[in-house]
């Protein structure tokens, strides 16, 4: 979490995209993803997103590395993922999605297919996962 901690503390979306695009989504440490002051909580904070529709995308992502776990082939994971490409453009063209939610997921989402390995999917999973419980408010 060194990686400019003061910078990244208040454009968490914006620091986001720029260190996804200068890192393989398989660095991101545990702590970068999980903790408190982590990357999942600041990027929930500012996007305009319910739990509801986060745990939706949750569930998806969730059942394609579900599929990797009983044996799909990453090409098969890679064919459920440009699926979920299109259900979130659709929900941000329909106006339910936030737009700065669907760039960051695409974001992910085209790291994990460059990578094209179990881990990737398995660190967009465990990001995710820590959205969808920070996203609950208090």
């Amino acid at each position: 979490m060194n990686r400019d901690h003061q910078g990244r503390q208040n454009k968490p979306l914006e620091n986001l995209k720029q260190e996804l695009s200068k890192i393989e989504i398989s660095q991101l440490t545990e702590k970068e993803i999980f903790h408190p002051e982590g990357y999942a909580k600041r990027v929930v904070e500012k996007i305009d997103i319910t739990a509801v529709q986060l745990r939706k995308v949750f569930q998806e992502f969730k059942a394609i590395v579900d599929g990797l776990e009983n044996g799909d082939k990453i090409e098969k994971a890679k064919a459920k993922l440009y699926k979920l490409y299109a259900i979130l453009e659709y929900q941000a063209k329909r106006g339910v999605l936030d737009e700065n939610f669907k760039e960051i997921m695409f974001m992910l989402f085209d790291k994990v297919e460059k990578s094209g390995s179990k881990e990737a999917f398995e660190k967009v999973y465990d990001l995710l996962m820590a959205m969808v419980a920070y996203s609950k408010k208090s």
